[in-house]
């Protein structure tokens, strides 16, 4: 058995050191942005709402733009795309200092200016994370992951604190410059990263059709589902810590800029003791198992939040809720860089961010309501009973990756037609006719349903399974299995798209049949009668 790599291995890759230490610098100038914006709107209005409405605002475009974020990771040069997004996220905090510095600031436009940022912060995120696997090995992955969300964490720890006494001394405005100066750095390390185009002889694949794909892929992927159930979830019920958190430090706590900084620096510092002790923790519990503990143990951190009113122990349960939190988003996203291939990991991660950025601002926006009609322990209170239920009906559901590797890598085949056809010609109908002994029908048929899982999962738009009247001969019966490409480019995609896993499946369903394997025709359409609007509404 491989020992598994040690969690600092990452870190001997200079690229990756680079990388990590300018996002971790980054985020705490992304971090005092957020301190002075909620101080700010702290002092403008002493509603719950409002006050969550800029979590909300900063979370919302992730649920819009996750998923054509990661759809365009997969098609275009990631180091590019990320040059443009943190470039966009840099010019959002210069004109939030300029608008700032000239007294200009609402609460409309603190929750406009969230808004803009999380524009760039959800189509930055998918190619940022899915970069993971192209600076370290695989077997390095997981330790990437844990120390991004380590310097995530150390950032959320010093950040704050940073941001209270930059508010405190010198004034909100200056938080917000300091926010735009910290994304020169991440500029600078990845306009030096000459990063490898990965060579292929494909079509590039077309916006409209990468998010089909993309989204169809989720809707067949059942490991994926977990992951998304179990990690939306549990930040839907675990949000309230930042979003009802300033509301009860500043109105509740009657604390100054810089004790609130503090404060929201204990998330971080918790997360950041987490990361630690993660290594040794996975060594000896199930993910399962360490996934209902951190849950358990973040739920137990917010009752306190829900019935105590002194700043010491909310600081003490913070950190507590930060180790909680890190723990099962870190488990969460290792899982779905392990439980996809590389063709489709950024939409993988985008609907991930999309779930989790959805479940953030519609979570932040509800506990705030709640709050504002119940009051702020009240949500505190139910919240964490919700992850409690939330555990209690979700504890069985595994996730696969952590407990079972699978390999996912690609398992190519050499393409299949000597004529040059354009990659945009079609729709392409492949047919396989298999002739199978009759006592072998019902393995068969069962072997097939997932044969037509993973057709339709990598980009067939149409499955069947047909069975000839006629018999051939005694005891054989012929049956016909067809797919429908929508285009030439696409199924020479589905080729490319087929893992080691795949094919295991393939084989043992080919190996059900009388012939080694069947016999594969390609038909390209001559003439489609797609029909009206409604025949296709009601096909």
């Amino acid at each position: 058995m491989n020992r598994p790599a040690s969690p600092l291995a990452p870190l001997k890759n200079h690229l990756f050191l680079a990388i990590w230490i300018a996002a971790m610098a980054s985020n705490v100038g992304t971090w005092v942005q957020s301190v002075g914006e909620k101080w700010v709107m702290g002092e403008l209005t002493r509603s719950p709402l409002l006050m969550s409405l800029i979590e909300t605002g900063s979370t919302l475009p992730m649920l819009i733009l996750s998923m054509p974020g990661g759809a365009i990771a997969d098609i275009v040069d990631r180091r590019r795309l990320l040059l443009i997004t943190q470039a966009w996220m840099l010019l959002v905090a210069a004109a939030m200092a300029l608008m700032s510095a000239l007294h200009l600031v609402t609460p409309a436009l603190l929750i406009t200016m969230s808004l803009l940022l999380g524009v760039g912060a959800a189509l930055n995120a998918p190619a940022w994370q899915a970069s993971v696997p192209d600076l370290v090995p695989k077997d390095q992955i997981a330790a990437g992951v844990a120390l991004n969300s380590a310097g995530f964490n150390v950032s959320r720890a010093v950040g704050p604190a940073l941001g209270g006494l930059v508010v405190g001394w010198l004034g909100a405005t200056w938080a917000f410059a300091l926010n735009a100066v910290s994304f020169v750095g991440v500029l600078m390390v990845l306009q030096s990263w000459k990063r490898q185009p990965v060579p292929t002889d494909l079509p590039a694949e077309r916006f409209a059709a990468a998010m089909k794909v993309g989204l169809r892929y989720t809707r067949h992927r059942k490991a994926l589902q977990v992951i998304l159930l179990r990690g939306g979830g549990f930040v839907f019920f675990g949000g309230t810590i930042f979003s009802l958190l300033p509301t009860l430090a500043i109105h509740h706590l009657g604390l100054g800029s810089t004790a609130f900084g503090v404060l929201l620096g204990c998330t971080g510092a918790g997360a950041v003791g987490a990361t630690l002790v993660l290594p040794a923790l996975r060594a000896r519990m199930s993910p399962n198992a360490l996934l209902a503990a951190a849950t358990s143990t973040f739920a137990a951190g917010v009752f306190v939040l829900a019935f105590v009113v002194h700043a010491v122990p909310v600081g003490l349960a913070l950190l507590v809720c930060g180790a909680g939190w890190l723990s099962v988003l870190s488990t969460c996203n290792t899982a779905v860089q392990l439980s996809v291939p590389s063709w489709v990991r950024a939409r993988a991660l985008g609907v991930y961010i999309t779930v989790w950025g959805g479940a953030m601002a519609a979570g932040a926006a509800f506990w705030g309501w709640v709050g504002e009609h119940w009051g702020i322990h009240t949500a505190f209170a139910c919240s964490a009973a919700g992850l409690l239920l939330l555990l209690a009906f979700t504890g069985r559901l595994r996730i696969q990756a952590l407990h079972e590797p699978m390999d996912l890598s690609p398992h190519r085949l050499q393409p299949h037609s000597p004529e040059a056809i354009h990659p945009d010609e079609g729709p392409i109908l492949t047919v396989l006719e298999y002739r199978v002994p009759e006592d072998r029908k019902a393995a068969f048929q069962e072997a097939m349903r997932e044969v037509r899982r993973i057709r339709i999962r990598d980009g067939a738009v149409r499955w069947s399974l047909f069975q000839d009247l006629k018999r051939p001969e005694t005891g054989v019966l012929r049956f016909t299995e067809s797919f429908l490409s929508s285009s030439w480019g696409e199924h020479l995609r589905q080729h490319h798209r087929a893992t080691v896993e795949d094919r295991d499946i393939f084989r043992q369903a080919y190996a059900l049949g009388a012939e080694q394997a069947p016999r594969i025709r390609h038909l390209i359409a001559a003439w489609e009668d797609r029909g009206s609007f409604l025949d296709r509404i009601l096909e």
